[in-house]
């Protein structure tokens, strides 16, 4: 796992499940930016809840582990009662979106309207003005 001190970009669950499908751009990305990447525990729990065969859920773990993994603590569950304040939102978005916030990473995903209104810097990968 990455220091913490160099991340730069929490990835939703979605930029993953793209990879996984082959997407080039999600590959590409996780690629070139692996080390200024990171993940929620609410991601491993999502990516790894897909039903797979056993030598595929030990590659995706593998894959997985190797990001830094933010695990829910006191600051991440108080942003989350924030934003939900602010707006409804599903709490497995809530914890992702809450963890970038409270961590001042970039948020990387393809669900960028599951995200509204919320303060928290986005980053649509499949945005054709992305690259």
């Amino acid at each position: 796992m990455g220091s913490s001190k160099l991340l730069k970009y929490l990835l939703d669950s979605n930029v993953f499940i793209y990879h996984l499908n082959g997407d080039p751009i999600a590959t590409h990305f996780i690629q070139k930016f692996k080390n200024e990447s990171s993940i929620s525990r609410i991601t491993f729990i999502e990516i790894l809840s897909f039903e797979m065969s056993d030598q595929d859920f030990e590659k995706i773990k593998q894959l997985l582990e190797s990001f830094h993994i933010f695990d829910l603590n006191s600051e991440i569950s108080l942003q989350c009662v924030k934003n939900r304040r602010i707006r409804k939102i599903k709490i497995p978005d809530n914890i992702i979106a809450s963890t970038a916030q409270e961590n001042h990473l970039i948020l990387v995903t393809r669900n960028i309207d599951d995200f509204k209104n919320l303060n928290l810097e986005i980053l649509n990968i499949f945005d054709k003005k992305c690259f």
